[in-house]
């Protein structure tokens, strides 16, 4: 089902013409989201095939190679979405089972966010992160349509139905999506992460339930992540905070005021779904072409404009090409991906491209 459109059009109301064309634009791609389970592509599966030998693990997790080989909600999601496109049913179906097994919460259709092999517990934190629930759901409902099953489609609508019900609220006249159920809200604020908004996973909640709450959850995250862009690049940062009286939208305190490992993101799914709107695509490309392909920086400071000593890994690289980096040339292989994560950025970029992002 696609989204109200008249609904819509007052929600973004204020967002000028060209940007409201965009989010049009967007809303008329769902129904291609929405049915995507992508026709075997060569490239894909070759990319594919490279992430699974360094990242999967026998047991059916997905080792984060640059945080010390932990385990997470997000790279399970990763995972499970990386096997259904590929057509790799056996290593979708192991990694669903032991995500299920490990992390799944036995009080909600939620995940715990992070596993700790060796350790005891080895999940001793039970807080999800929203963005790996929104990512395992994507991952079953690709799965369920490839091969005909039923039941993956129907865990998704579970996992969908509790983070509509446990991780969105209402501040001000936004309907916001929580990063996880602990520590995210107080009395006079509430932080957000806006790569949490895994744009095609919550078009497919939409077309799975046509509920109007996700179709608010969805515009009013793009009237934030418009508002979202500060310093000289008109950025988002990775954490922003939303004052609960006024609706100030701020960089949040306790987080570094950067463009970096999170928001790094945030183009990335606009892209995918097809929101990636002229407005927010000449911020993203006057950044990348500053400074080129080979001197892309790991982060910037968005209060002062300082920059990473380091330059980007690939999957950032990726990224851009996706998002306004003029001389990029080719993707990035996965052979010279430097850890788990520049690998997932990469494979997604390789994923989007194949499915018609942009706008």
């Amino acid at each position: 089902m696609l989204l109200d459109f008249m609904k819509l059009q007052k929600q973004v109301s204020g967002m000028g013409r060209r940007s409201f064309l965009s989010v049009m634009a967007a809303v008329g791609s769902m129904s291609f989201i929405s049915s995507a389970v992508a026709a075997d592509d060569p490239v894909i599966n070759a990319q594919w095939a490279i992430f699974r030998t360094k990242y999967f693990h026998a047991d059916g997790r997905i080792i984060d190679t640059g945080n010390s080989g932990e385990s997470h909600s997000e790279g399970q999601g990763y995972g499970m979405l990386f096997a259904a496109t590929a057509g790799d049913q056996t290593t979708f179906e192991a990694l669903w089972a032991w995500t299920r097994t490990n992390l799944q919460h036995k009080t909600d259709k939620l995940f715990s966010w992070r596993y700790l092999d060796g350790h005891n517990p080895p999940v001793a934190d039970k807080n999800n992160a929203t963005d790996g629930d929104l990512l395992i759901a994507l991952g079953l409902v690709r799965a369920g349509k490839r091969w005909d099953r039923a039941d993956y489609i129907q865990d998704a609508i579970a996992i969908y139905g509790d983070v509509l019900k446990l991780m969105t609220m209402q501040v001000g006249p936004y309907k916001v999506l929580l990063p996880g159920g602990v520590g995210f809200v107080n009395k006079d604020s509430v932080t957000l992460n806006l790569s949490y908004y895994v744009m095609p996973s919550l078009m497919q909640a939409v077309a799975l339930s046509g509920d109007a709450g996700w179709q608010k959850v969805i515009a009013d995250g793009l009237l934030i992540i418009g508002q979202a862009r500060f310093g000289e690049w008109k950025l988002p940062p990775d954490w922003i905070s939303i004052n609960r009286q006024s609706v100030h939208v701020s960089i949040a305190k306790g987080w570094p005021p950067r463009f970096s490992y999170d928001a790094i993101r945030v183009p990335l799914y606009l892209y995918w779904a097809h929101m990636l709107s002229p407005e927010l695509l000449a911020g993203y490309a006057n950044f990348w072409n500053h400074f080129g392909a080979s001197a892309l920086p790991g982060w910037v400071d968005l209060t002062n404009g300082t920059r990473s000593p380091y330059n980007a890994p690939p999957g950032y690289l990726a990224v851009a090409t996706c998002s306004g980096l003029a001389s990029a040339g080719g993707l990035p292989t996965l052979n010279n991906a430097p850890d788990y994560y520049s690998a997932a950025l990469t494979l997604l970029v390789y994923i989007a491209r194949g499915e018609g992002g942009g706008m």
